[in-house]
């Protein structure tokens, strides 16, 4: 601290030894803690340093910058060159400089392996899964050199466990038999570290931390991939590096380190080293040792200000030595005062280095995905694995791989007549590799299931054909027809399921046909139950989910029929610089370009509960009885009771849905020719196509008979299952058609076809001309087979189900009328952009838009403000969203599309109102029923108006587990034809249970909700006769299907979700905002809108999009979602909303005017004496300045240019009334009248932010926000 200079290491060093020349040894340690410490030092710190030129160093002429050597009063000048240095590994920027380490921050055994593929290679011998002990570089054995020992014994038994394996598991190849032994010798030394050296070092303080407590049984669950890893300079430097000198000298032989003492916590064994360590550390930059001790001190008024300080933690006489070396308290180094440091009882070392291990070692542990205690698939080990791991001592290692033939038990703690007296080898337990038996997945066998499947495929394909000649096809129009419609499948989509399918088929055969792992007496992984509790139904997917049968299939699979032209796939290289996405969302991620792409499958937040674990829909309680009928959960659970809600309008369902298929599109499967196939019969699955998965009306049933009157047979409802996406073996995966990010795919399309059908020229879209005059409509098309319009056209838009029903169609018609609007306005403020650039630039405004208003008001309101915030949901008023991850999965949960965002069925009420302009009903409504693609009505005049207006206006339903009878009963239903409808929310029961989700306990237990073990458990969150009903129909609690146990939930305050579904819809619009590159608050200096840019998207509301887009603007309430209050929401003229001001688009080609004059892009002005504007390609950005003498500035400005000034006046409008008087001001005038020179002056300091127009400054950026 201070001017003076540092004394130098050596010297240091020198007068250490010189005072206390030696340190008894260790009381309880052997001196092979000493041996195992370096081990683990060299397993996660290397230095790496570069080979300079000798001559550049200690020369007084040709001193190279990267040169820091070590002076001393014995050897003069010693050359030292500096640690090669990295950028900052968790962001990969510059920041201060920071070490290169030369090896992973992992216990991984890089150390014994070698931490590089070319080490590794040469270590191999592709025979057998074996290493090659003459190519060990580190296990030359020299004099005294005990570790390269160890690394021999740690070699021998990656040899003898690679034996055992081939002999076990015969079928294994060199690679799987060399990785195997690999892993196992990794988890045995990570497990000695854990279990008997961290133990022995630390003593009780490892006993009582948790974090580095070995677990006797069990997996261990404090690994997060938020938890950084990284080897801690401190520790490599000093407290680890420490602990390596506590081996004996001149010992050669590994028994002999077991039998003799360490040496105490010292210097002397190594002082050489000792210097070069505290040479490292400085040229590291560490801090010094008060420092470490403060941040490390237990109690929080520790204040070392002078060395008389240090004797609460040191002797006195080493204080007194350090004094005499130092010449402030705050020099002194880590690695010295560590050392003197008094160690506390039991502990090897000194409070500080105890600290710094104990960071070290939790960090090495919960950081680490391939810890061996953990359980995460494909890298963990088995329970019976583990189990053989933890019998596995180092005592049993040496014994097994070493001369020794007597050992302790604990061979890091000095030998006793007790408890650590020497016994035989013979005594110790070893690994048994029996656990690592697995049966073969013969090509044979395989090439049998793939066989085996391609028949069932065939036999398939031809039910489809028979059925399709028998017309056994579901018409367009009818109930059926119209909810196939809903869930469309594209062409892609149809020939993804295909490979899927096969992949299906296979995995069934390789683990239930004739020879299936499930048939043989030994499974290769055991059926327990995960830590959530549910039955693990994937026992085999780590293994399937590897095992590669491209080989086996036929791919010349795809249709040739003229029709079945796919859009083709988007595999174009990523462009980092473009700010617009591609309509497939490919290459947001640009590490994985096909993340939240289109037509890929949905995530998981827990793993598929199939019946089969594979693919069948779970119908099987937990108790072995049948799971409740879909239909009577809707009866039973979601009756139709109004209970209409005292704040929120319509408009919150009617967005919900648009927001819905803006994220999600479930295709399901087309019979052959584009058909429909008829579900309705209850044995379709047999006779019509085999994923139809009807499910029957129940006996007593209110309003649907039992029987079909007509045929008499019993009455089904028609359901067919949702496309797989799977390209692997495994559980079946269901795909999701649309992008996984909120990018406005719903107005533009999830691909280019569909947008290049939507897009017209100039860079507007599509339009229908409005026959009745008024504004435009969207673009029309005659061939959808399932519309219901008398015209025989429906609308189309970027999702398929545009026309589904009226008010929907309508939410459409705004967006794509904001679309044309935004691109006008654009146009006008840039006439030199062509159609393309007018095109993309409003679509990336439209979709900041649609996000915005997402995020603003339309989540604050489903989950209430406590889950916004704790969730990372809220926006930032002002600056750059900086917290963009590219590890972080896009794609949209299976939970929230199958369960969690289906809320908006409880919104629904029976009819669409209309409403004139003085918001008068207007009878008649819209019958929700008489809508279904059947859009007419949207051309009478003034239509859309009226239903923008009745949204807004009519309060909504509760979202409860009350749902109107429109969609339990009528849902599609065909005029004339009673009973011809379907019910909506046992479908969405029944499409839970066929995408394998688990109930709806499982999620309370993920939420951190207590998991109920009875009905009554349930208690808080529902009501006492809502849990009445469910112990009606669910045998047990864990049966509850996840959408009636999510909506029966009591809400969240001030939202009108519960807790559970408002966990599942908040982790999923965090992702939808953590990972996409393309979020409209990004900061990408590639991507990103101006602060400007910024300003004008944050005023949009969803009431200025209807009221711009309506054919006649009149009075609105400001929040569309809520309803209209005199007082907290009155009506307010359309015009009196904030309007988007598009000049902040505005390009900037032949510089700015500044001040009267024009200023070239990348120079600055002064327009006025305390202003300073940069002319930029996005045009003028302009900060005040701070003055810092008033009388300069008079003497330089004309005092009718700073009184025009605000700026100025804030800031010396007292200088200005005190100079009235003074003529020489009078005189000074201005070369450009209010302008202001050019030139830089002395006056200003940097500009300071200005929130009101805009720029952010980059020295101030890190408090934007």
């Amino acid at each position: 601290m201070g001017t003076h200079s540092l004394p130098a290491s050596s010297d240091v060093i020198s007068h250490v030894l010189t005072s206390f020349p030696r340190v008894a040894s260790h009381e309880g340690l052997t001196s092979l803690s000493g041996v195992w410490s370096e081990l683990v030092l060299q397993d996660i710190a290397a230095i790496v340093r570069p080979t300079g030129p000798e001559n550049k160093c200690c020369s007084d002429t040709q001193q190279h910058p990267e040169c820091y050597e070590m002076r001393d009063e014995k050897f003069g000048c010693r050359r030292y060159w500096r640690s090669v240095p990295s950028l900052t590994v968790h962001d990969c920027q510059f920041e201060t400089r920071e070490q290169m380490n030369g090896v992973s921050a992992y216990l991984d055994g890089s150390g014994i392996y070698g931490a590089t593929d070319d080490k590794l290679h040469l270590l191999r011998t592709y025979e057998d899964g074996k290493v090659n002990l003459t190519a060990c570089e580190l296990c030359d054995q020299t004099d005294w050199n005990t570790l390269s020992l160890l690394h021999r014994v740690f070699l021998r038994e990656h040899n003898r466990v690679a034996e055992k394996l081939a002999d076990t598991n015969v079928h294994w190849d060199d690679a799987k038999l060399f990785l195997e032994a690999r892993r196992i010798v990794v988890a045995q030394l990570q497990h000695v570290t854990l279990n008997e050296y961290i133990p022995a070092i630390l003593r009780e303080a490892a006993q009582v931390d948790h974090e580095l407590r070995p677990l006797a049984n069990g997996f261990y669950a404090g690994y997060s991939s938020l938890n950084k890893a990284g080897t801690y300079n401190a520790v490599a430097l000093a407290a680890l590096r420490a602990l390596v000198w506590m081996r004996a000298d001149k010992i050669g032989d590994i028994e002999s380190h077991i039998i003799t003492s360490a040496n105490g916590i010292g210097v002397a064994a190594a002082p050489d080293a000792a210097a070069w360590s505290m040479h490292d550390a400085r040229d590291h930059g560490m801090p010094g040792y008060i420092k470490y001790l403060t941040d490390c001190s237990l109690s929080e008024d520790v204040k070392i200000e002078n060395f008389t300080d240090l004797t609460r933690v040191m002797r006195s006489e080493y204080v007194q030595l350090l004094s005499t070396i130092y010449a402030n308290v705050e020099d002194v180094d880590l690695l010295v005062g560590g050392i003197l440091e008094t160690p506390a009882t039991g502990v090897a070392v000194g409070p500080t280095f105890e600290c710094l291990l104990k960071k070290q070692f939790v960090t090495m542990r919960n950081s680490d995905r391939f810890w061996y205690e953990n359980d995460i698939p494909p890298s963990g080990l088995t329970v019976t694995q583990l189990v053989e791991i933890r019998k596995v001592s180092l005592a049993s290692i040496l014994c097994a791989n070493t001369n020794i033939w007597r050992i302790q038990p604990r061979v890091f703690i000095r030998q006793d007549q007790y408890l650590n007296s020497r016994i035989t080898c013979e005594q110790y337990e070893s690994l048994n590799v029996a656990a690592w038996t697995e049966e073969p997945l013969l090509p044979l066998h395989m090439q049998y299931s793939v066989n085996m499947s391609t028949e069932e495929l065939i036999e398939r394909k031809q039910l489809e054909y028979n059925a399709w000649l028998e017309q056994r096809v579901a018409d367009p129009k009818s109930a059926a027809g119209t909810a196939a419609s809903f869930s469309k499948a594209n062409k892609d989509a149809l020939l993804l399921a295909n490979s899927s399918i096969m992949y299906e088929l296979a995995t069934n055969e390789i683990l239930n046909g004739v020879h299936g792992l499930r048939r043989r007496r030994r499974q290769i992984f055991e059926n327990t139950d995960n830590v959530l509790g549910f039955p693990n139904s994937n026992e085999f997917s780590d293994l399937l989910q590897n095992v590669d049968i491209s080989s086996f299939l036929n791919h010349h699979h795809k249709s040739t029929h003229h029709e079945e032209v796919e859009c083709p796939v988007d595999n174009s290289p990523c462009d980092p610089t473009t700010p617009y996405r591609t309509l497939s969302g490919h290459c947001n991620n640009l590490r994985n370009p096909n993340l939240g792409k289109s037509l890929t499958t949905f995530a998981r937040l827990l793993p598929p509960a199939y019946e089969d674990g594979v693919s069948k829909p779970r119908i099987t309680s937990l108790t072995g009885a049948p799971l409740p009928n879909p239909r009577i959960v809707s009866t039973v659970i979601h009756p139709d009771i109004s209970n209409l809600h005292n704040r929120y309008t319509l408009m919150v369902m009617q967005f919900a849905q648009f927001l819905d298929h803006d994220l999600t599109m479930t295709p399901i499967h087309k019979g052959f020719q584009e058909s429909i196939p008829s579900c309705r019969s209850c044995d379709s699955p047999r006779t019509v196509h085999p994923e139809c998965n009807p499910f029957p009306v129940p006996p007593g049933d209110h309003f649907y008979p039992t029987v079909n009157v007509s045929s008499g047979s019993r009455m089904c409802f028609p359901s067919m299952r949702s496309l797989p996406g799977q390209q692997h073996l495994g559980p079946r995966e269901q795909v999701n058609q649309n992008t996984g990010f909120l990018d406005a795919s719903v107005v533009y399309g999830e691909n280019s076809c569909i947008c290049n059908i939507l897009r017209g020229f100039n860079g507007r879209m599509n339009i229908t001309t409005n026959p009745r005059r008024g504004r435009d409509l969207l673009p029309q098309s005659a061939t959808h087979p399932e519309c219901k319009a008398r015209s025989k056209l429906c609308f189309i838009g970027g999702d398929s189900r545009a026309s589904e029903q009226p008010a929907l169609a309508v939410m459409h018609t705004m967006w794509i009328r904001e679309h044309n609007r935004v691109m006008e306005g654009l146009r006008q403020v840039n006439t030199h952009w062509d159609g393309e650039k007018l095109f993309q630039e409003t679509r990336r405004i439209i979709s900041a838009m649609l996000q915005h208003i997402t995020y603003n008001e339309f989540l604050p309101r489903i989950l209430g403000w406590n889950a916004v915030s704790l969730y990372g949901l809220k926006l930032l008023p002002q600056g750059y969203y900086k917290e963009y991850s590219p590890t972080c999965n896009p794609s949209v949960l299976n939970e929230f599309a199958a369960a969690a965002f289906r809320i908006g069925h409880s919104l629904l009420r029976p009819h669409l109102p209309r409403m004139d302009r003085n918001y008068q009903n207007i009878d008649p409504p819209i019958l929700l029923r008489d809508g279904f693609f059947n859009p007419d009505m949207l051309y009478q005049e003034n239509m859309i108006d009226e239903m923008i207006r009745g949204l807004v206006t009519t309060p909504m339903e509760t979202l409860d587990q009350f749902i109107t009878g429109e969609v339990t009963n009528h849902l599609f239903e065909q005029h004339g034809i009673p009973h011809s409808g379907v019910d909506l929310i046992a479908l969405n029961v029944h499409r839970a249970r066929d995408h394998g989700l688990p109930s709806y306990n499982h999620y309370r237990a993920l939420c951190n909700l207590k998991k109920a073990t009875t009905f009554d458990d349930l208690s808080r969150e529902m009501a006492p006769e809502v849990i009445a009903r469910m112990k009606r129909i669910y045998a047990s609690v864990d049966d509850i299907d996840l959408f009636p146990g999510g909506m029966s939930e009591r809400p969240l305050q001030g939202g009108l979700v519960g807790p559970t579904f408002a966990c599942i819809i908040a982790i999923q619009f965090r992702q939808s905002r953590k990972c996409d590159r393309f979020w409209y608050e990004t900061d990408d200096p590639n991507i990103r809108f101006t602060e400007h840019q910024l300003v004008e998207v944050r005023k949009t509301t969803l009431s200025k999009v209807m009221c711009e887009n309506m054919d006649h603007q009149t009075d609105m309430q400001r929040a569309a979602f809520d309803l209209p209050s005199n007082f907290l929401n009155p009506r307010v003229p359309c015009s009196s909303m904030p309007h988007m001001d598009f000049s902040a688009w505005r390009e900037t080609r032949h510089g700015c005017q500044i001040g009267g004059r024009n200023v070239a892009i990348g120079e600055s002005g002064f327009p006025t004496p305390c202003t300073s504007c940069v002319c930029t390609i996005e045009g003028t950005q302009c900060a005040s300045l701070r003055v810092t003498d008033c009388n300069q500035l008079l003497r330089e400005a004309s005092r009718e240019a700073i009184l025009r000034d605000d700026v100025c006046t804030a800031q010396c409008g007292f200088v200005l009334a005190a100079s009235e008087s003074n003529s020489r001001l009078q005189q000074f005038t201005m070369p450009n009248g209010p302008g202001f020179p050019p030139h830089t002056n002395n006056l200003r300091s940097s500009p300071m932010p200005a929130s009101f127009n805009g720029f952010k400054l980059p020295d101030l950026s890190q408090f934007i926000g």
